[in-house]
């Protein structure tokens, strides 16, 4: 019997093709067929196997196909052992028939369980996919439309208001004294619009997308997105370019007509990164700011970095720091060439290493703990060659991850991108994103809008949007920024 049972696992069906040749034929699609079909697709589609290994519906035929092959070998099993049974007592030989069918079957079982799991863990990742942009800077209404503010009056001039919506401290206010008692006091008008000064139909072949790395994790509350990176790519060409947004920028400015513009008619009275923490923290901004799929944070922080900067933001790419720790480790960790001394920063809580106070100069093989560390530390240098430190980083990883890496480890790399990642990517998109940032040649443009290139404390809006714009026109013609 030995030899029936093999043949079952096997080849499921080939014992009963004679006797009963309908369940022979179900009993082979089910257990061969199918997985190489499966097997078949993931080899001829094209498609890049980051993509695949993110993409829930594949994972899902994945799982399908596998549980069907495992029920279509213990059912041709079972045939087998009904049919011999009446004839047949245990011997020696059945012991063998029972570690084949465990030897067989159970690293499959094992397999659609991990598929299974990663499928649920993944899921979460591509939520808010959606072919609109998050901030189209063509649509937003024109600055004029708001320019003024209503003309309230008093009976004597001040330097501070308490009308609703608008900030602690005023820019000076404009007095007008008239014959009468009264004095009239009139706002200045709201900060320009930005303009880039860029033809659209120039860069319309550049799609940009907004990567944040927010700092959650044990020891903080909420979440403030301490990196922020404008990844443009022009498709046609496969040029790149990476713009560092420091975490500190004051003065952000947001659509005329927002939520946030009326609360901050002049400008975001604290950083950039607190955006987040507080559209999320109130209900009211959690409701203006709702798009199915994406953190109204991740919303707000777009519109106003897209209307500051005057560039359309199609998607967006948002890591949680503490999971990308986790990620790293599961990816076997990674190494980044250090051009100097790096003083590290404290550990964060609960980090799995402790790494040393400093690192570098030359090739670091990092894990998780210290690449988080080396993004973070502010020491020896500034918070603005963070910004660089953290594109270094980001394109060292993108260079090396391996199909072999992800294989070897894709439950525990599953379960950190689950935890770790948000994006409106599809799972291509991401895929072709990844794979521009860890190419040797399309990063064409790299830049950090920080000094002395820029003021962040007080920042002219005007000039970043014609930098930002030079660049993706630089990505559109080949022909480089100066930036």
């Amino acid at each position: 019997m030995l030899t029936e049972i093999a043949q079952a696992v096997l080849i499921p069906g080939w014992n009963v093709r004679r006797r009963l040749p309908q369940v022979a034929i179900a009993l082979f699609t089910a257990g061969v067929l199918t997985p190489i079909v499966v097997a078949a697709y993931t080899l001829l589609s094209g498609r890049n196997w980051v993509a695949l290994t993110l993409d829930a519906k594949f994972l899902a035929w994945v799982m399908t196909a596998g549980i069907v092959a495992v029920l279509a070998r213990l059912v041709a099993v079972a045939e087998v052992w009904i049919s011999a049974r009446p004839d047949h007592s245990w011997n020696s030989k059945d012991a063998w028939a029972v570690v084949l069918v465990v030897a067989v079957v159970a690293p499959m079982t094992i397999g659609v369980i991990q598929v299974g799991r990663a499928k649920a863990s993944i899921a979460p990742v591509f939520a808010g996919s959606s072919d609109a942009p998050l901030f189209d800077s063509s649509a937003t209404v024109p600055s004029t439309a708001a320019s003024t503010t209503p003309a309230p009056t008093s009976t004597s001039p001040a330097t501070t208001s308490s009308l609703p919506g608008t900030p602690s401290v005023l820019p000076p206010l404009v007095t007008t004294t008239t014959s009468t008692p009264t004095t009239t006091t009139t706002l200045p008008p709201k900060p320009e619009r930005p303009r880039s000064g860029v033809d659209p139909a120039v860069v319309a072949d550049v799609t940009n997308v907004l990567l944040l790395g927010g700092d959650a994790g044990p020891g903080r509350s909420g979440l403030r997105t301490d990196t922020m990176m404008l990844f443009s790519l022009h498709r046609p060409s496969g040029r790149a370019a990476l713009i560092s947004i420091p975490r500190d920028l004051k003065h952000l400015l947001f659509p005329p007509g927002s939520a946030l513009e009326a609360r901050y008619p002049y400008g975001f009275t604290e950083i950039a990164n607190a955006v987040y923490p507080i559209v999320s923290s109130r209900s009211e901004l959690r409701a203006a700011y709702e798009v199915d799929g994406v953190r109204p944070g991740v919303v707000a922080i777009a519109h106003g970095l897209g209307y500051s900067l005057d560039v359309t933001i199609h998607d967006y790419v948002l890591i949680d720091m503490q999971g990308f720790l986790e990620l790293i480790d599961a990816l076997g960790g990674v190494t980044v060439d250090v051009p100097k001394q790096v003083p590290m920063p404290g550990n964060v809580p609960g980090a799995p290493t402790q790494y040393p106070d400093t690192i570098g100069p030359g090739l670091i093989d990092m894990d998780g703990s210290t690449a988080l560390g080396y993004v973070r530390s502010r020491k020896g240098d500034s918070d603005y060659r963070r910004t660089a430190r953290q594109r270094d980083l980001l394109e060292a990883l993108a260079t090396q991850i391996s199909f072999e890496d992800v294989a070897l480890s894709f439950g525990s790399v599953a379960s950190a991108i689950g935890g770790t990642l948000r994006t409106s990517l599809s799972p291509d998109e991401l895929a072709e994103t990844l794979a521009v940032i860890g190419g040797e040649t399309a990063i064409v443009e790299s830049v950090g809008l920080v000094p002395p290139l820029v003021s962040v404390s007080n920042p002219d809006f005007g000039q970043m949007a014609r930098i930002v714009g030079a660049v993706r026109v630089a990505l559109a013609t080949g022909v480089p920024s100066g930036y």
